[in-house]
C-alpha cells in the first residue's frame, strides 16, 4: 500500500500581483514502512520538548499560536517557536535517510488584477492538483504496489468539491478535467481507492511531514526569486534533494512539476534546483 499525503502553499510572486499568484501542491509518497519511520521521527523530535506528542508542526509555526492557545499550550508553543529552526533542521535531516518520494506541483497564474486572480483561482487549484495527480500515476504505474490512497489536507471552504471532481475524471476516465489525458490512463486501472481520504494537518503527523516539505519549498522558491537572502529553506530542501521523484537529473517534470515550462519562475526555479545537484 502506497499513501500520498498532500498539502498546500502559496506566495506572491515579484510581478506586483494583487493576491498570491503561485501555488504549490504536493507531498509525500511512502509505503507502509516508510510511514511508520516517518511518524516515530517526528514523534522523537516532538518528545524532545514534551512528554506526549499530541501536537502539531509546521513550517510557519506562527499560524499554530491559536491552536495551542486554545488546548492550553502556549508556554510549549512559546518553547518551540524559538527553537523552530533546530527541530526543523533535525527532522530533515532524519527524513534524509527514510525511503520515501515527493512529487509536488507549482503553478505561476498570470495576470495582477484582484478580480481576475479571483475568477481563475478554481482553475488554477484544480491545475496544481492535477498536475501532481498526473505524476503520481506515473509514477504508481512504474512502481505497481498493490493499492494507493490519496490522504489531503482538509481543503478551505468550497473547495472540497473540486477536489473530488478532479478525481473523479482521473479515476474513471484517465483525464483531467480539461480532457488533458493521464498518460498512467484511468487510476481506478491502477489500483488507486475510489475516493480521497481527508484529515487535518494539526492531527496527522504525515501530513505535518508534507507541510514541512511544501513550506521548504515554498522558501526555495522565494529563493529563486530573489526575495529570500538567507539559505535556511534551501538548505532543508538540500538535505532531502534524493528524495524527489527523478532525482537527480529528472526531479523537474517528474518530481516536481513547474507550469508554465518557460517563463520568469521556471526559469529561475529551474536554475535554482538543478544547482541543488550541481547539474
Amino acid at each position: 500500500m502506497i499513501r500520498w499525503y498532500a498539502d498546500n502553499s502559496e506566495l506572491k510572486g515579484i510581478w506586483d500581483s494583487a493576491l498570491p499568484d503561485i501555488l504549490i501542491y504536493g507531498g509525500i509518497c511512502a509505503d507502509n514502512d516508510a510511514q511508520n519511520c516517518l511518524c516515530e521521527i517526528i514523534k522523537d523530535v516532538k518528545f524532545g520538548y514534551n512528554k506526549d506528542a499530541d501536537f502539531p508542526l509546521k513550517w510557519n509555526f506562527r499560524d499554530l499560536k491559536d491552536y495551542y492557545q486554545n488546548i492550553g499550550k502556549l508556554d510549549l508553543y512559546e518553547r518551540l517557536l524559538k527553537s523552530s529552526k533546530i527541530w526543523r533542521k533535525k527532522l530533515f535531516r532524519k527524513m534524509a535517510s527514510i525511503d520515501f518520494i515527493i512529487i509536488m506541483s507549482i503553478i505561476h497564474g498570470y495576470g495582477k488584477d484582484r478580480e481576475i486572480q479571483l475568477r481563475t483561482r478554481q482553475n488554477l487549484t484544480r491545475y496544481v492538483f492535477s498536475n501532481a495527480l498526473m505524476r503520481l500515476g506515473n509514477y504508481i504505474k512504474e512502481i505497481g504496489p498493490a493499492k494507493t490512497e490519496l490522504v489531503l489536507d482538509w481543503p478551505p471552504e468550497g473547495e472540497k468539491t473540486l477536489f473530488d471532481s478532479e478525481y473523479r475524471c482521473a479515476y474513471f476516465r484517465g483525464l483531467a478535467s480539461n480532457n488533458q489525458e493521464y498518460f498512467c490512463g484511468p487510476l481506478e486501472e491502477i489500483g488507486f481507492s475510489d475516493s480521497i481520504f481527508y484529515s487535518s494537518t494539526n492531527e496527522c503527523a504525515l501530513l505535518q511531514i508534507s507541510d514541512l516539505i511544501v513550506g521548504s519549498v515554498k522558501d526555495l522558491v522565494d529563493y529563486s526569486l530573489g526575495r529570500i537572502r538567507g539559505t535556511y529553506g534551501h538548505n532543508r530542501v538540500l538535505e532531502i534533494k534524493d528524495r524527489f521523484r527523478g532525482a537527480p537529473k529528472q526531479v523537474i517534470g517528474r518530481g516536481i512539476s513547474i507550469a508554465p515550462t518557460r517563463n520568469g519562475l521556471s526559469d529561475k526555479l529551474r536554475s535554482t534546483i538543478e544547482g541543488l545537484y550541481r547539474i
